[in-house]
């Protein structure tokens, strides 16, 4: 799951590129280091204009180039810049030589610039990117949901004769693009090149509120819980049926991390799906898939022990306070003690108006719909009830979704129910499906693979093998 503590700083970005400038912009860059995320690649590039000077943000683990921010100079011959959208604000200098930018950036917390200056942007090195032109036909899809919201995505068409199987990408927490696109990684677009070059079409769509779905009021995402996110998987579903190339009864669910909580929740209530993956998808309650995920995350970044195991327990007492129905001002000093342990582990001085935000940036977090429902959810009597086959795929070094705890709670329905459900470990892969050292968020960016072969070989050949079952 995304959402695995609240007081961490995730630098984000939504914007598109901006490339026309009056002349090339001086480039900067430099690594800004973020705690649980680690270091973080960028460039400034000032551009002088008929208008002015011109600070530009790349991000490349972020797909966010050459983004114009509003710029001024202070008395003291800095550059001062910000973007409101992201509550991102930069002071800084530009030596004498122009060889070197330093200074601050601050977005709720304050990371020190020392950037050096490059001839040109360090592009992200992606190999499985797919590159065009495809041996496939893409298709636009627009759906409208019942609630009013349009939902659109990518529809990925084999080529030859069908009609196809075809599954329908689900992602996990946070809104997603429909490539699922993040530290660089687009992990749909992997996946769906992949399977759609084996002859399996795939539809993969932008989440409620982001890209080509439109909400009427964004903030109504604030009450939306995985139940209704579940709403927008089975809609999808439902367009992908209506194509003539698509075998409407070969129509499956892929869900990662949160997905995966949401594929059996589709199945529960279409009894015509042929078949749900769950990648990463939570076995068990949500407090307790959070204790060790928190546990795990700040082990694995080396924090003692000892100060873990009290985040760990704070954690589990805010969740009871939850469920025991606490208000507000009930909560908010547990919250504070929380946020307090977090910070320490993380190194993070902060001042006490930043302390104030971080805590009330929490409150809102542990007490919104979405959380509330997550954290005390089982999953399994829903899966329990699902009649199509199930495929449930982990790796051991997932920190977020930890295989041994999560595989282990649905193994049980095998035994006990004996429910169409085939499980695979993947020895050495992280929560995106990467082999990796640690399993360590702050390696999801630097790692080069986006989703690894085996996995999509094993994947591929399940789905494959339960549609010529005629399920």
């Amino acid at each position: 799951m995304g959402k695995y503590t609240f007081s961490h700083c995730i630098f984000w970005l939504c914007f598109v590129s901006f490339s026309v400038f009056a002349e090339e912009p001086r480039l900067y860059s430099g690594e800004i280091q973020v705690p649980t995320l680690g270091p973080l690649k960028m460039t400034l590039g000032i551009s002088e204009t008929d208008e002015g000077t011109v600070l530009l943000l790349t991000v490349p683990a972020q797909n966010a180039e050459n983004i114009p921010l509003s710029t001024s100079y202070t008395k003291e011959g800095a550059i001062s810049a910000e973007l409101p959208q992201a509550s991102l604000a930069f002071v800084v200098f530009e030596n004498d030589e122009r060889t070197k930018l330093t200074g601050e950036m601050h977005q709720g917390l304050v990371f020190e610039i020392d950037f050096s200056r490059v001839n040109e942007i360090a592009k992200l090195v992606r190999p499985q990117n797919p590159i065009v032109p495809y041996p496939y036909s893409e298709r636009e899809v627009t759906a409208q949901h019942p609630e009013g919201h349009l939902l659109q995505g990518t529809l990925t068409i084999p080529s030859g004769r069908g009609p196809f199987p075809c599954a329908v990408l689900v992602s996990g927490s946070g809104q997603q693009d429909r490539d699922e696109s993040l530290m660089g990684h687009k992990p749909f677009l992997v996946i769906a090149d992949y399977l759609t070059r084996r002859g399996i079409a795939v539809l993969r769509y932008d989440d409620r509120g982001i890209g080509g779905s439109v909400m009427e009021d964004i903030n109504d995402l604030k009450e939306d819980t995985s139940e209704d996110f579940a709403t927008d998987a089975h809609l999808m579903v439902q367009a992908a049926r209506m194509h003539t190339e698509i075998d409407s009864k070969r129509v499956g669910v892929i869900g990662h991390s949160e997905g995966g909580l949401i594929g059996p929740m589709v199945a529960l209530h279409d009894d015509k799906l042929a078949f749900v993956v769950m990648l990463a998808g939570p076995g068990v309650v949500g407090y307790e898939l959070l204790g060790l995920q928190q546990g795990l995350l700040f082990e694995t970044a080396g924090v003692k022990k000892e100060l873990v195991d009290e985040i760990v327990n704070a954690s589990l007492s805010v969740y009871e306070m939850l469920q025991g129905g606490a208000n507000d001002k009930e909560l908010l000093s547990q919250v504070e003690e929380l946020v307090l342990l977090q910070l320490e582990a993380q190194e993070i001085q902060c001042t006490e108006d930043e302390l104030a935000k971080f805590v009330a940036d929490g409150l809102e977090s542990m007490t919104l719909p979405w959380t509330r429902f997550f954290l005390f959810y089982d999953p399994l009597p829903t899966l329990e009830q699902v009649s199509c086959p199930v495929l449930a795929m982990n790796g051991t070094k997932d920190l977020q979704v930890d295989a041994n705890q999560n595989l282990t709670a649905i193994e049980t329905l095998i035994t006990d129910y004996e429910s169409d459900i085939t499980i695979v470990r993947l020895e050495g892969l992280n929560h995106l499906f990467q082999a990796a050292t640690t399993g360590a968020v702050s390696e999801y960016g630097q790692i080069e693979t986006t989703f690894e072969p085996e996995a999509l070989s094993i994947m591929t050949d399940w789905i494959v093998e339960v549609s010529d079952n005629g399920y």
